[in-house]
């Protein structure tokens, strides 16, 4: 690429066109072997087929990409900014607001490098995740797009409880609550501090202290609760269910989705075909404490469940797969394996049945459409915001190729480029100036 075109790019500040490219739009089943994509104003504007292109004259950079793969900037619907190599939630407590702070930053850089342009943080330490959402919106650091979650909410000795009885903390990744009445005001309090997002913890956890996680510890009444009154002021609903109780409860208060799903039986499957909840199942999760278990040293109870949970775990992902259930990318990692590394989520995802093109839309397309932001993201159509990936392979074939940073030769934040080898040599990701990207409104909720 020349000189004159990146600057161009990284401006932002001129028209594009990318041609020649393989385009794999995150809707379609099939990809466009030789299409071209324009960008005005940090939108898409026009895409289509060679055959289709016209140059449009005037001071428009056209980009060759010489059969190059282009699809939508990737989704990763399951982060936690503050995750930075802990090995237990007792770690993640202990860590400083202001530490998790700085986390937050360096990881949402390390996200943007690999090619992610929207993450949905589902739990975070005090209200940071907020806090590097709105610093990314407002250019003062990289990143991409955040859609922010509070803390975690459970119940005493549920999977965030970690303290002793005689120790509290104000800001650490969870707060307990436990009643209806005590949900609804922690939901409101959230929604005052500027949350895009609820989340429940209704099982125990591998790594819980207290509780296992084929337990249910939150009632459903609680999880009615806490669903209604974010629905009511616009915010969605995450859910952590590894139980078969916390699926089935979260399924009927209509949960926006269901975080892990360990364990589905036929009724809950049967509530989540007729829902409109989606399953975000985490793999990486899973095969990270398989993987590295032993290695860190990783307390007994985590990973002698994990090996326990692995077969209920890709049933559940199959057979949702089987009956057309919406399943969305969330790597949840950064603990194990570290932020940047959020494309194994789609090797695993293969890797549990889903085909290439089924597991890149799962991390465009369908996350987009599970978080409510389609037709604005995950999707190389007119209109939505110019987030684009360029790499120099074709994930069809091996979509390995998206976790490896030397194949990702160009990332783009609103028509903007903000990463990828076309940009480091003569930059370097460090730079590259932030810049002000747009966020979305509460919407009105959808009837159920």
């Amino acid at each position: 690429m020349k000189q004159a075109d990146r600057d161009a790019l990284i401006s932002g500040e001129v028209a594009s066109a990318f041609v020649d490219a393989r385009l794999i739009d995150g809707i379609a089943d099939e990809p466009v072997d030789n299409g071209f994509v324009r960008v005005r104003e940090g939108r898409i504007a026009e895409t289509g087929p060679m055959s289709a292109y016209r140059k449009s004259g005037g001071n428009e950079r056209v980009v060759d990409l010489g059969g190059q793969t282009l699809l939508p900037g990737l989704i990763d619907c399951h982060v936690h900014c503050v995750y930075s190599g802990f090995r237990s939630l007792e770690e993640i407590d202990r860590c400083p607001v202001e530490t998790a702070a700085i986390n937050g930053v360096v990881n949402a850089g390390l996200m943007l490098d690999a090619g992610y342009t929207t993450v949905r943080d589902v739990g975070t330490i005090g209200n940071v995740a907020v806090a590097v959402r709105d610093a990314i919106a407002a250019g003062k650091v990289r990143g991409p797009r955040v859609i922010a979650s509070g803390q975690i909410i459970g119940p005493t000795s549920g999977m965030i409880d970690t303290l002793p009885s005689h120790w509290s903390t104000s800001s650490g990744l969870g707060v307990c609550v436990d009643g209806t009445q005590a949900i609804v005001k922690e939901v409101r309090r959230q929604i005052k501090n500027g949350v895009d997002n609820i989340k429940l913890g209704a099982s125990g956890v591998e790594v819980g202290r207290y509780a296992y996680s084929w337990m249910t510890t939150l009632s459903a009444e609680e999880i009615t609760a806490a669903v209604g009154e974010a629905h009511r002021w616009g915010r969605t609903v995450a859910i952590h269910c590894q139980s078969f109780d916390a699926a089935k409860f979260a399924l009927r208060a209509g949960a926006d989705t269901i975080e892990h799903g360990t364990r589905l039986d036929d009724e809950a499957l049967a509530l989540f075909a007729k829902s409109r909840t989606a399953l975000v199942p985490t793999l990486s999760t899973l095969f990270s404490v398989l993987e590295l278990g032993e290695t860190l040293n990783l307390m007994p109870k985590q990973r002698e469940e994990m090996a326990v949970n692995k077969d209920h775990w890709l049933s559940a992902v199959a057979r949702a797969r089987e009956l057309n259930i919406p399943i969305a990318a969330g790597s949840d990692i950064g603990n194990r394996y570290p932020h940047g590394r959020n494309a194994r989520e789609i090797e695993f995802l293969v890797r549990a049945g889903l085909s290439p093109i089924e597991a890149l839309k799962a991390t465009t397309g369908t996350a987009a459409r599970i978080l409510g932001k389609q037709g604005t993201i995950g999707a190389l159509t007119p209109g939505a915001y110019a987030d684009l990936l360029v790499v120099d392979a074709n994930p069809l074939q091996d979509v390995c190729v998206l976790g490896d940073r030397e194949r990702i030769r160009l990332v783009m934040l609103e028509g903007r480029a903000v990463g990828g080898r076309e940009v480091a040599p003569s930059h370097g990701p460090q730079s590259l100036a932030p810049f002000p990207i747009r966020l979305w409104q509460p919407r009105e909720p959808v009837a159920r």
